[in-house]
């Protein structure tokens, strides 16, 4: 390979993954923990109410209970998620008639409903956590947010490939080879490799998955365009997507029957229950019911299928006997991007891997910097503002997480706003956090403090677990469900891990000093260092 090429490319990937470093951190670190999203759900609801214990409703007779005393819209959609055994609640959503009145454009309710005893448990978003955690991942929680993030996933996917370019010839010669004894260049880089070698499988099938989720609108349009000349609805049947427009007949009919009646012979068709309810015009005589799901014991087995609740007639139906190519395709990419295909095993190394590219992130960033500070013309000025923005978005996006754990545990449920509160001390923790990284110029200081301080704050939310919910705790665990003290050893095996890094930080800079300087005070041997 052309040498000056090798060092243009080097140059790109250097300074393309300094650019998106701090939105790539966000996508992998929440992305991480989003993979235990379900369990950091029941987290937040369980220690507030426990799931009641006996038979179970049947669909039809939630449906009764979550639009009775409401303002429902029949001619629009009601949808039942079905309960799993990572969510022991059904997540209803009615559609309702505004009034003229009304100070808010939002059309529904959102319903978490226990499936024994039909009672409204809360509001879906009043626990907002795991899902602001998620939509971090892929939008940033902002409007087009998951636009730039789609760019975001297109320069990682250069970026990886270059590095394999980059590191060819010594992808295998030297995978094992760590330089323990060479400069701290020497080891960011070799970390730096080694993590990206070990995660390589694994960061393309996300840069690659991430990109066509993210901008998946644009190949649409391309596709519309090129090969379906304009035509985008005949893309969207292609593609398996079905919207039910049914004409409303203003007719009345009690379909519960027939709505338990499809629900039976889907479970006895396919070993489960549906995942997702979806009635369309419900109560009158023109209503359907459209069902998603999957086969029992297969990796990907989409099931969609829609039937006329008042003859039970077949309209549309895609099993995996008659898949739709597009569909399963893109079913297969969803599963391999969430790990959801196997057990908490699997997820757990996906965590691992995850948190492995972050560390890439950072090595990376470290490695920019250091290598700027042994050229002379570098500046001095666009270092420490490399140093501070690392600092900022990665202690502070961990940092202000664990500020959010903790407004989720102690926050009162019913408080006006709660979900936004939880949101505002994310943010503002983030942003406070970004300031204190530019003005303290001691980075190594603020490092261990900073992990110090978010080992406490986590702390602090498990102590609240257990001053707030004990008697809670210890009743939903003796029922089976484990998410709270999973959640919980989570955080615990967290704060041993960010104890143990700072002291290490700690240890390191004592003996990196000459031994006529270990009489120094703690402050004053911290301060010398600026550097990360």
């Amino acid at each position: 390979m052309n040498k000056q090429f090798l060092k243009r490319l080097t140059e790109a990937h250097s300074w393309l993954g300094l650019i998106i470093s701090g939105l790539l951190f966000i996508v992998f670190f929440m992305g991480s923990i989003s993979l235990f999203r379900s369990e950091i759900y029941l987290w937040s609801v369980l220690p507030h109410h426990t799931p009641a214990q006996g038979e179970v409703l049947s669909p039809s007779e939630i449906m009764k209970l979550a639009i009775k005393d409401r303002p429902f819209n029949a001619k629009e959609h009601l949808t039942l998620v079905s309960p799993t055994d990572e969510m022991p609640f059904y997540k209803v959503y009615v559609d309702i008639v505004l009034p003229e009145d009304a100070t808010t454009d939002i059309d529904y309710v959102s319903l978490l409903m226990d499936p024994v005893s039909g009672e409204v448990v809360a509001n879906v978003d009043d626990f907002y956590l795991a899902e602001f955690i998620y939509q971090l991942h892929y939008n940033l929680n902002i409007p087009y947010g998951s636009y730039i993030i789609g760019f975001v996933t297109l320069f990682f996917l250069f970026a990886l490939v270059s590095g394999i370019f980059i590191h060819a010839r010594k992808l295998i010669k030297q995978f094992f080879l760590y330089r323990t004894q060479e400069g701290k260049r020497d080891q960011l880089l070799t970390m730096h490799n080694v993590v990206g070698v070990m995660t390589l499988p694994f960061t393309l099938m996300y840069a690659i998955t991430g990109l066509i989720f993210n901008l998946a609108v644009i190949y649409q349009i391309a596709f519309a365009l090129v090969l379906y000349k304009g035509d985008q609805q005949a893309l969207l049947i292609d593609a398996g997507y079905t919207q039910q427009m049914p004409e409303w007949l203003d007719k009345p009919l009690d379909t519960s029957a027939e709505v338990d009646k499809l629900v039976d012979q889907y479970v006895e068709s396919f070993g489960q229950a549906p995942r997702v309810l979806r009635a369309y015009n419900y109560g009158d005589k023109s209503a359907l019911l459209h069902i998603f799901g999957s086969e029992s014991g297969k990796f990907v087995s989409p099931v969609e299928q829609v039937f006329a609740l008042d003859d039970g007639e077949s309209l549309f139906s895609t099993t995996p006997e008659s898949p739709n190519t597009m569909t399963t395709g893109r079913i297969v990419l969803t599963t391999l991007h969430f790990g959801d295909y196997a057990g908490t095993d699997l997820r757990l190394i996906y965590l691992l891997l995850g948190m492995g590219v972050c560390v890439l992130i950072v090595s990376g960033n470290l490695l920019w910097a250091e290598k700027r500070m042994q050229q002379r013309q570098s500046s001095s000025k666009s270092i420490a503002i490399v140093n501070s923005m690392t600092l900022g978005s990665t202690m502070g996006v961990i940092f202000a997480t664990a500020i959010a754990f903790l407004f989720e545990r102690v926050l009162p449920l019913g408080l006006a706003g709660r979900e936004d509160l939880m949101i505002a001390s994310f943010v503002t923790s983030l942003g406070l956090y970004f300031i204190l990284a530019c003005l303290v110029s001691n980075k190594r200081r603020m490092l261990f403090i900073s992990l110090m301080a978010t080992a406490g704050v986590l702390v602090i939310t498990i102590l609240a677990d257990w001053v707030l919910f004990h008697e809670q705790i210890v009743t939903v665990f003796k029922a089976g469900f484990l998410a709270v003290a999973g959640v919980e050893i989570g955080l615990a095996v967290t704060v041993i891990l960010f104890v143990s890094v700072a002291y290490s930080l700690f240890a390191k800079r004592k003996s990196d000093l000459p031994s006529s300087d270990l009489n120094l005070s703690t402050e004053a041997e911290l301060a010398s260092d600026s550097s990360l």
